[in-house]
This record gives C-alpha cells, structure tokens and sequence, in this order.
C-alpha cells in the first residue's frame, strides 16, 4: 500500500488524515487519501482532500489565448469555470488569468506537458503559477453544503443562487478561498482552494462547520462515487 511518506509531493493534512484511518491510493507522484476511516458509506456530507491531485496555473494578460492554443476550454468570462474533456477543471478568475485543475485519476500529464512547454521567449504574455505548492484543494460533496458554508462564508452559496460552475473568490473562515461549484449528475458539489499554508487550520473549520449536518472527512472514492454518472468534474 502506498503512503505519503514514499512520495515527496505530500498532503499537508497527511498527519490528520493518518489519525483519522486514511487509506492511501498511489497517484504518479504522490498518495492520495482514498478512503478515509473503517465506514464505506458516505456521510450526508463529506470533505475530501485533493490537495495531492495535480493543478497549475496561469496568468499574464495572453493566458487565455495561450490557453486556446494548447486546446483548453475556456473563455475570458471571470468567476466562471469549464469542464474539460479529460474530467478535468479550468477556473476562469480573469480575464488575465486560470486555475487548472486536473482529473481525478490524478493523471497530471497534459498539466506537466504545459509547463515543460512554456518559454519566455514565446512571448505569449502568460506565464505559469504552481498552484499545486499554493493552494490545498478540498471537495465538499453533499446537499447540506450550502448550509454548511453559510457558517463560515458571506457569499450565499445557495444552488438557486450560485449556479453550476459558478466562482466565488472570497473569504472562508477569515481565509482567502476560491470556491467553484462543479456538480455531478446526483449531487452538488464544492471545490475550494485555500492556502497550503494554513491548511490544516482550514480543515478544522470545514470539518467543525459540517458536523451539525453529519458531515465528515472522507476519501477520494466519495468524490468519484459522486461523479460516476458523469463526464467529469
């Protein structure tokens, strides 16, 4: 079995989710939380770290032309985001700048294609962000959510208010967070960035926000699950 200690690119929560039963699946470079405790079901609602998961960004005021070219979906359209054909996600945040995020499967190849090729001297006017170093990244998967972050975040994250592929860059438990709702075709779900640096205490306020409504952490599988039915993140 794989753990974050045979990898270097590792969890900042990986003591947590230790602590917390963690049961690690191998990525290319790196493991990530699978399941997460001894129960297999899925709580009312779950957070999941994916912070091993591979991102990367971008930013310049040629980022989404560049981005075209190399065959991203995406548009100069801030606060909106776009799926990808490979499962993956592209955060518009300006139109001078994009947050990719990849696939569940964890395959970051096409991500570490784009970086290896970006020069300089092509003067495209965008140039990369490692984001993966950054930011954590979390899903919170479930119907309660909304209720969950209007605890801890001013923006009313509200399926009739927040609609589907939405961005809110704002502030989650006095930290700068980004929050991208992405649902899958059974349930609604959340996608937040938030410093790496202060990621466990973000964690704890998830988690302590969630337990009213029966929320948990859980692994990367609940995530999946959600998204069996359809084409991606």
């Amino acid at each position: 079995m794989s753990t974050p200690l045979s990898h270097l690119v590792r969890t900042p929560l990986r003591r947590l989710l230790e602590a917390e039963g963690a049961h690690w699946a191998e990525l290319r470079d790196a493991a990530v939380a699978d399941r997460v405790g001894q129960s297999g079901d899925a709580p009312a609602l779950g957070i999941a770290d994916l912070s091993p998961l591979p991102r990367l960004g971008f930013k310049g005021r040629g980022t989404i032309d560049a981005m075209k070219k190399r065959g991203v979906v995406v548009e100069a359209e801030p606060n909106r985001a776009f799926r990808q054909p490979d499962g993956g996600l592209v955060l518009c945040l300006a139109p001078g700048e994009v947050i990719l995020l990849g696939p569940l499967d964890g395959d970051g190849s096409r991500l570490d294609a784009m970086l290896g090729d970006w020069k300089l001297e092509d003067e495209e006017r965008t140039y990369p962000l490692l984001r993966r170093d950054s930011h954590a990244w979390f899903a919170v998967v479930g119907y309660k959510a909304p209720e969950m972050f209007s605890k801890i975040c001013a923006v009313d994250l509200r399926r009739d208010k927040f609609p589907d592929l939405a961005i809110a860059q704002t502030s989650v438990a006095k930290m700068s967070a980004i929050i991208v709702r992405a649902d899958s075709v059974r349930l609604p779900v959340y996608h937040v960035l938030a410093d790496s640096a202060a990621a466990l205490y973000f964690c704890s306020c998830l988690t302590d926000a969630a337990q009213e409504f029966g929320g948990r952490l859980v692994g990367l599988h609940v995530v999946k699950s959600a998204y069996a039915d359809a084409n991606g993140p």
